[in-house]
């Protein structure tokens, strides 16, 4: 995973700690120093920073135009449909139900929805380089516990790149790769911390959604498994870790039973 080169230092204090992690996280101050990081990657240094400025910059869009000054990648193309769109929305209002501390969260930053690449086995997808951007497979729509953990899921992950926007996680340069619980191989050492972030928020929703109890229980059998997984390999991978690096992995480790 590659991080914007204009960073300021990102202090989770300032902003109530980590996302999800912390319920007393404050994501509008969160939003309004990636807005001005933004804003001062397209317009250079001096940009005003307007609050219409701000607010542009999160649009998915423009958000996407503005990475790509960086990290060009070209986006997957197509809609999901009508009821898949629909969809969405009730998921969201699933978790935010269960987790009232996560609303803000789920329904604070602007993302747009858009189906899988063809040929890709995964659910759902997202990455830093096409910010507020998630992908659902098909796959995704064929139980509501499903999408509520694949929506969950890509808005951790975009969240943490909204904080990778201001500092990495990892050392500049890195090239180290690792392959996760999964079997997933080729991941960075941020990845591996976006992955252990995820984890602790399946592990808190999974409990709680209203699905038969064996479901749940192979469920977070394999949570349990996979987030020990990661827990291991971050342990491998400290060397690799930033400051803040190292201050996520420790909150994960305090948010892990």
């Amino acid at each position: 995973m590659d991080t914007a080169t204009h960073t300021v230092p990102f202090v989770p204090a300032h902003c109530g700690g980590w996302p999800f992690l912390d319920d007393d996280h404050a994501p509008q101050r969160l939003l309004t120093a990636v807005a001005c990081v933004r804003l001062a990657r397209r317009d250079g240094p001096h940009a005003a920073g307007r609050p219409d400025d701000l607010a542009a910059v999160l649009d998915p869009g423009e958000a996407l135009r503005i990475r790509a000054l960086d990290l060009p990648r070209p986006l997957p193309t197509g809609t999901l449909t009508t009821e898949q769109l629909a969809a969405i929305p009730a998921a969201v209002d699933i978790i935010a139900h269960l987790i009232p501390a996560w609303a803000p969260l789920l329904r604070a930053l602007p993302l747009t929805y858009l189906p899988m690449l063809a040929g890709r086995a995964s659910v759902s997808a997202s990455c830093f380089a096409w910010p507020q951007h998630i992908l659902f497979s098909d796959a995704a729509f064929d139980d509501p516990a499903v999408l509520a953990e694949q929506t969950l899921h890509e808005t951790f992950h975009q969240w943490l790149y909204l904080c990778e926007e201001l500092t990495p996680l990892q050392q500049p340069g890195c090239t180290h790769r690792v392959t996760l619980p999964s079997g997933t191989s080729g991941r960075s050492p941020a990845e591996l911390l976006g992955a252990a972030h995820v984890t602790c928020g399946l592990a808190r929703l999974w409990p709680l959604l209203d699905v038969p109890g064996p479901v749940r229980d192979r469920r977070l059998g394999h949570l349990v498994a996979y987030t020990g997984g990661c827990l291991d390999l971050i342990a491998d991978n400290r060397p690799y870790f930033t400051a803040d690096g190292h201050a996520l992995a420790d909150r994960i480790l305090e948010a892990t039973p």
